[in-house]
């Protein structure tokens, strides 16, 4: 790939995403903020998502460049994350409560010679523009639909009383935790965490390298600004138009746009979602 950047803006109290582009991969993992227990990593990191997501991301990369293959690389993170999380909790990861072990996204593009090969997992987006002018986007369905569930609900239960949009949100508080415990189970929808059970379903799409225009990974954070429906979708901007020229400014000017339009919906009514703001990151590699 040609040129490559990378941006990220914090969306809530800390951020807790990872992002990093090199001349043959992309990553961004977006580390779900925790529904119970404390933080195990006070001074180093802000929560346990931003923990998970920076140790297997600057993992993930010093294998990649190390000349690992991208399931080599996610296998040694993980077994990494999970012998800290244990130390730091004193307790085998099995006997912990589900809801406070800490998740996350993956988007993981890795150029190689004759193909540009996409990995995913959970709902931080890829969009691979191609040369005659399609877009191939890899995302999670299941995990969007379960938000969009909650979305709805969270009008339903309203009762009308004019409440902000963090008072509406813990209208369905139950919903969403009901919704983490779906996490890594049949049926349910597949996340990277320490356990690695969500390695083994990858979501995997190889596509030629020499039809490729431009690739783009992004957690849900920034997709918030291309997306045209379902929870979240402010319709900033066209990604096919966009990822045919994208640059770090032009990425900042659509970023800035977004936050304008969320904080003029404080109470999630115009663009309904369960966050007012969101981490938002990005990473763009040229064909």
């Amino acid at each position: 790939m040609a040129r490559s950047f990378c941006i990220t803006d914090r969306g809530n109290a800390a951020n807790e995403d990872f992002v990093r582009v090199a001349d043959s991969y992309g990553v961004v993992i977006d580390g779900a903020s925790g529904l119970a227990g404390a933080p195990l990593f006070a001074g180093r990191f802000a929560s346990n998502a931003q923990w998970l997501a920076h140790v297997v991301g600057a993992a993930v990369c010093e294998a990649l460049d190390a000349g690992a293959r991208a399931e080599e690389a996610l296998e040694g993170a993980v077994s990494l994350a999970r012998g800290e999380l244990e130390t730091a909790a004193g307790t085998p990861l099995a006997e912990m409560d589900p809801l406070a072990v800490p998740s996350a996204t993956l988007a993981l593009v890795v150029v190689g010679d004759e193909s540009v090969e996409l990995y995913g997992l959970g709902d931080s987006p890829m969009a691979a523009l191609m040369r005659d002018g399609s877009l191939v986007v890899s995302t999670d369905d299941v995990l969007e639909e379960l938000d969009a569930r909650a979305v709805a609900l969270m009008s339903e239960r309203d009762p009308g009383l004019a409440l902000t949009g963090p008072e509406r949100r813990r209208l369905v508080d139950d919903v969403v935790r009901a919704h983490r415990l779906l996490r890594n189970t049949e049926g349910g929808y597949w996340s990277l965490d320490p356990t690695g059970a969500a390695l083994a379903h990858l979501r995997r799409r190889s596509l030629p390298r020499d039809e490729v225009a431009s690739v783009a990974g992004m957690s849900d954070g920034f997709w918030r600004a291309f997306a045209r429906s379902g929870p979240a979708a402010f319709g900033v901007a066209d990604p096919a138009a966009e990822l045919a020229r994208l640059t770090p400014e032009r990425s900042r000017t659509i970023l800035v746009r977004l936050r304008e339009l969320e904080a003029s919906d404080p109470d999630y009514l115009r663009f309904p979602r369960l966050k007012r703001s969101d981490d938002a990151s990005l990473f763009w590699l040229e064909g």
